[in-house]
């Protein structure tokens, strides 16, 4: 069951990265999330980006480790949303 507790990210990570740092870490494709939150896939591209940038990782799996080991992620949410989105 996931964690009652509010997940804490940082000031500088907004709300659209939240929602792309997710879709990744589910395995969503550049153009799968693009296609997901209606925008282009440079934007999901240059999110990625501002996520590397800002966190001072080298890759998008890094990113996401990064996002696992603070807890703004887990891989119980990850499996949960993926899983319950193929029964639709």
């Amino acid at each position: 069951m996931a964690s009652a507790e509010p997940k804490v990210y940082p000031a500088t990570i907004s709300r659209r990265e939240r929602s792309i740092l997710f879709l990744i870490a589910e395995g969503y494709e550049n153009r799968e999330i693009a296609d997901e939150l209606y925008i282009s896939e440079k934007t999901v591209t240059g999110t990625q980006d501002n996520l590397m940038r800002k966190l001072k990782a080298s890759n998008v799996s890094s990113v996401i480790d990064h996002a696992l080991k603070n807890g703004w992620i887990s891989v119980y949410e990850i499996l949960e949303s993926r899983f319950s989105k193929r029964n639709l």
